[in-house]
């Protein structure tokens, strides 16, 4: 009875490969490290409908058994969405893009490493090549094209955002990005700290008026509200897309020193305060470790514009102060402080 049923089950199976034209296919991911990874195993079933804006696409999907991701075919779902596919042979990638979109991204067969704000994100499989045709985690269409994927049981979903999803940020300008490869905007912070602003010949920059202005007229020290992208990095600092950037504040502010920094010390009371601010200069002239006088006069106000009382400061809270170049030549250098901008 036993043998009877593996020679029932054997014959399925070579009925099942007749359908499918295999029982499994094997990549092997080349990751960003260089290390060896285990084949990824894929399920035999290619049965996944896929629909877009409410229209069946071209081919199915099928779900990677060892990463437990539906895969779908990149092409023919993208081009649907109207992105533009370039195909590198040389390194067997895709570069995507869409006009009139800010988003870019490429994928290479073999690496789990997808393009997001011009870094990388992992998203659990990398793409495959099956019988000519890549496929890529169904997730690749959320977290990278940003459109709206549903599964439902063997079906996946995907519908364009009628608007890319927007937020609103305001800051101060402590580092200018560019370069050949990449330019962009740092606020709020230095190494680490704050977020980075990828800007490309789509941002829109304007002056406190309101006038389109360039990157080159944007200075460290100024005062900035920039629309960005939803989506975000998880880099340290993250790094997110930006739709547009406006100046703030006067630009005589740029003329001032400014350092970035913890509140290494702190003294006093009131409104007589004096912080030792150690971390970064943001200017060739300003100091990395410098000793500020607060006075009634001194603005106080965290990043987002919300005022600030000077007895809110303390020790280790890492700010942005900004002072006259009149400064003592003792070592570190004390002046007084025009504004403190806590973080």
């Amino acid at each position: 009875m036993n043998k009877q049923w593996k020679k029932q089950a054997a014959t399925l199976m070579v009925a099942a490969l007749a359908v499918s034209g295999s029982a499994a296919a094997y990549a092997a991911p080349q990751a960003a490290s260089n290390q060896e990874q285990k084949p990824v195993v894929i399920s035999a079933a290619v049965d996944y409908g896929i629909s877009v804006n409410g229209q069946d696409a071209a081919g199915a999907g099928f779900m990677n058994t060892d990463a437990k991701l539906v895969m779908i075919p990149l092409r023919s779902v993208s081009e649907a969405l109207g992105f533009d596919l370039k195909w590198n042979q040389e390194n067997r990638s895709v570069e995507l893009t869409k006009e009139g979109s800010p988003i870019w991204t490429q994928v290479q067969t073999g690496k789990d490493q997808y393009t997001v704000n011009k870094m990388y994100k992992s998203l659990g499989a990398a793409p495959v090549n099956v019988k000519g045709t890549l496929y890529v985690p169904a997730i690749f269409f959320s977290d990278v094209l940003q459109a709206n994927v549903t599964v439902d049981g063997m079906k996946v979903s995907i519908t364009s955002e009628d608007e890319v999803k927007k937020e609103t940020i305001s800051g101060t300008i402590t580092e200018i990005i560019n370069t050949e490869h990449r330019t962009a905007v740092h606020i709020n912070g230095t190494e680490t700290e704050g977020t980075i602003l990828n800007v490309d010949e789509n941002t829109i920059l304007r002056d406190a008026e309101g006038k389109k202005i360039e990157l080159k007229d944007l200075e460290k020290g100024m005062e900035i509200k920039a629309v960005h992208s939803l989506a975000m990095t998880m880099s340290l600092p993250p790094q997110t897309y930006a739709y547009e950037i406006q100046v703030k504040s006067d630009k005589k502010e740029t003329d001032m020193l400014a350092t970035a920094g913890a509140i290494a010390d702190i003294q006093g009371d009131g409104d007589s305060l004096r912080v030792t601010i150690k971390g970064k200069g943001l200017t060739a002239q300003s100091p990395d470790v410098v000793i500020l006088n607060l006075t009634p006069e001194t603005v106080i106000a965290h990043k987002d514009g919300r005022a600030v009382k000077s007895s809110e400061l303390s020790s280790d809270d890492e700010i942005i102060g900004y002072y006259s170049p009149m400064l003592t030549r003792s070592l570190p250098p004390i002046g007084t402080a025009a504004k403190i901008v806590l973080q």
